[in-house]
């Protein structure tokens, strides 16, 4: 896969440390993921960690990962040598509000007590999510040195965005994924040495894929990838002023007359999510062409997505990912709003008649051979050795903890 060169190697601190101050210290790594898109990223990376025979490594799984709502996707997490699955339970039932503030709150206990039972000398998190706010809170007041995947970024249609930064200012080392993330990190009063820019993870493990054939996706999914299909991944816009239940009207009555199979995607739990699986699903009762599964693993979907014909939702595949495969995106409505978004993503707001032109433009031929020489901005699939060579020249806890403002300049 050929992706853009926006990378930048890891920035030295470049304060004066004495000889005993360059020494590798961490050693005992925790990586914490609370849904399956979590585990997917995170893969490449515990793969280099275990690879460098240097640290002990764990995966603390927690959220969805234990629900049958969401698949059940820690029975799919894969083993990796060296690498331990730790189960953290602390999902609640229901979409409100007060039902996901539970989760999180429950959240902020379980990865406590997580981190109790398993020590760590550093702990992952990634992305934007509450209940990754809550085991960063937790690391925290463990005094845990956090380390930050995909931070400055924006998605200015969820109230993700508002975790995202929060998590910044929790975290003690900073890996966006683009050089204008990282200084939006900058701008947020982080010291320059701390930030290193190093790509998105989920593209190391894209750039060696190989898609699974069509048969197999068929006996998985029920869906004849041999006849156009589109792909279908749509989350609750969580900051707008249309209810879940009208957004995904709109775009159900948009995908209603379309000429191919519709694989749909459950949604994340997020407010708002049990109406639209519910709508999803009465709409599946009446298309024999289409289907919805909870959940897929990474190498599955990406093979859904390496066959379809075009994707569609508000998944942040859609803009980070999808270019690798050069597969053309509607992206729909403001949850994404803010992300810097490649050629072959074409947004439409929360409007029937909107999603189905952009949809008719997406599928066009004309439109798909305009991808041929399209370069991924998010990354070159050396992420992960990035990654690490920057966690080997830590400097030493106590001068990781204690963090200074530095006004952007």
């Amino acid at each position: 896969m050929n992706h853009a060169s926006t990378i930048s190697k890891p920035t030295p601190d470049r304060r004066d440390h004495s000889t005993a101050d360059a020494t590798p210290w961490v050693k005992r790594i925790a990586c914490i993921s609370t849904t399956r898109a979590d585990a997917g990223i995170y893969r490449a990376l515990l793969s280099e960690l275990s690879a460098a025979n240097q640290f002990d490594v764990s995966l603390l799984a927690g959220g969805t990962h234990h629900s049958a709502d969401y698949g059940n996707t820690a029975e799919h997490l894969e083993a990796i040598n060296g690498v331990r699955t730790i189960a953290v339970h602390h999902q609640s039932e229901g979409d409100g509000p007060a039902q996901v503030s539970e989760t999180a709150g429950h959240a902020m206990t379980a990865f406590s007590q997580a981190l109790s039972n398993q020590p760590a000398d550093l702990v992952f998190v990634l992305g934007d999510r509450t209940e990754m706010l809550a085991a960063a809170l937790a690391a925290t007041i463990h005094r845990i040195p956090l380390a930050h995947l995909h931070g400055g970024d924006l998605t200015q249609g969820a109230y993700d965005d508002a975790c995202r930064h929060a998590i910044t200012k929790l975290a003690h080392v900073h890996f966006p994924a683009l050089p204008g993330h990282a200084e939006r990190i900058r701008q947020m009063g982080e010291e320059p040495w701390r930030i290193h820019t190093v790509g998105s993870l989920a593209l190391d493990s894209l750039a060696r894929f190989k898609p699974e054939p069509g048969n197999s996706l068929r006996a998985l999914t029920g869906v004849d990838f041999s006849k156009p299909t589109a792909v279908v991944v749509y989350h609750p816009e969580t900051l707008s002023d249309i209810s879940p239940a009208r957004q995904i009207d709109q775009l159900l009555d948009a995908l209603k007359s379309l000429p191919m199979n519709l694989l749909f995607i459950g949604p994340n739990a997020d407010v708002g999510r049990d109406a639209i699986d519910s709508a999803i699903a009465r709409f599946v009762e009446t298309r024999p062409d289409s289907t919805i599964v909870k959940s897929l693993g990474q190498e599955q979907f990406w093979s859904c997505l390496a066959h379809a014909r075009v994707l569609v939702g508000n998944s942040s595949s859609g803009i980070i990912e999808a270019a690798s495969l050069r597969l053309p995106v509607v992206n729909v409505g403001e949850r994404q709003r803010g992300r810097l978004a490649p050629g072959n993503v074409i947004h439409a707001r929360i409007d029937r008649d909107e999603i189905r032109t952009a949809v008719e433009r997406a599928a066009s031929p004309t439109f798909r051979e305009s991808l041929d020489d399209l370069v991924n901005p998010y990354g070159d699939g050396r992420t992960a050795a990035r990654i690490v060579e920057a966690i080997r020249a830590l400097p030493p806890q106590s001068k990781l903890l204690k963090k200074e403002w530095a006004p952007a300049t």
